[in-house]
């Protein structure tokens, strides 16, 4: 039995967190798929276990028998048109996943957005975001139940409470009970290169979210923070992404903007005039300028919304990177 989970942003946490909460519960529960063991192994190994899965549009367009008995499909916005063909063919990848499913099985989507919500299936379809999953006064509610507080979550940014809320959903629709939901949903910080906090330096936090490989996950980290007070270093390899709709939150967001990597030129016409931009022909120099001009108060983000391959061999090694030239330029400071 498979429950699978895709989603242009945010597939990696909901899985964990799921897959957390599914194991606190029940004995045998195994996680895998994108995110580390491949689901064939873990047949393999155990058959008779409840497999948690991130599935990818790569792995979801060559799925012939696949049926998972629940999922999520969380979000759908432009990625890997240097892989698909077109946006369309992106989006059937993600629907094939839950072609297969039947009347008793069920599926979570994103109620806000049409591609989520239309997804075809016979599952039972469970919105997130509308009566029976959703978020109101820091609250987030399944079936009408309080679930959980926002601000007893140890992850920020409201991307990342609708990944709690699906989790939720799904091991509430398995039949968790709301405190091992609970218990899982206040102590979990969130995955490594995730908007991850490596700390404070003279009054300045740093993010670290390495694996923002889209603008919309570059739109989730923004939402996040505070105005006119963030020092952006963004950019990477350019997989044919529009980076205009950006342009009035970066407007509203960043104070700085510090480009690196092929994409460089393509996101500063996009950005032009929106906040103070600077380009720059390595990762080292863009935090060493960070460092300089950040002021008390103000926040470092490093969320590339590109591809890390014109200069790195993947995201964890450009996440490394980042946070070791932090605790290296930290200590020059400090000293």
């Amino acid at each position: 039995k498979a429950i699978a989970i895709t989603g242009t942003d945010g597939k990696s946490t909901t899985t964990r967190l799921t897959y957390l909460i599914l194991s606190k519960f029940f004995k045998d529960v195994e996680e895998g798929g994108n995110i580390g063991t491949p689901f064939s192994e873990i047949v393999l190994k155990n058959p008779e276990c409840l497999a948690v899965l991130e599935v990818s549009s790569f792995q979801g367009k060559t799925l012939k028998s696949f049926r998972p008995i629940g999922g999520a499909f969380l979000n759908f916005s432009t990625d890997h048109l240097d892989w698909h063909p077109n946006l369309e063919d992106y989006l059937q990848s993600k629907y094939n996943i839950f072609s297969r499913q039947k009347e008793e099985d069920f599926l979570a989507v994103n109620a806000f957005q049409e591609e989520t919500k239309n997804t075809p299936t016979k599952a039972r379809k469970i919105l997130i975001g509308e009566k029976e999953a959703h978020i109101k006064d820091g609250k987030g509610y399944v079936f009408g139940k309080e679930v959980f507080s926002l601000e007893r979550l140890k992850i920020v940014g409201m991307h990342n409470a609708m990944n709690v809320l699906t989790a939720s959903v799904i091991a509430y629709t398995l039949g968790v009970p709301e405190e091992v939901i609970q218990e899982v949903a206040y102590n979990f910080r969130g995955l490594p290169y995730r908007l991850e906090y490596l700390g404070e330096f003279n009054g300045v936090r740093i993010y670290n979210d390495s694996k923002s490989t889209t603008p919309n996950a570059l739109r989730s980290a923004l939402e996040s923070m505070p105005d006119h007070k963030v020092i952006l270093i963004a950019g990477g390899k350019d997989k044919g992404m529009n980076f205009e709709d950006l342009h009035t939150l970066v407007s509203k967001k960043v104070k700085a903007c510090l480009l690196i990597g092929e994409a460089k030129e393509k996101i500063a016409k996009a950005w032009n005039k929106a906040t103070d931009i600077y380009l720059f022909n390595s990762l080292e120099e863009a935090v060493e300028k960070a460092l300089c001009i950040a002021k008390g108060g103000d926040v470092i983000l490093f969320s590339p919304a590109c591809a890390s391959f014109d200069m790195f061999r993947d995201y964890k090694e450009r996440g490394d990177r980042f946070k070791a030239l932090v605790e290296e330029f930290y200590e020059v400071y400090k000293n």
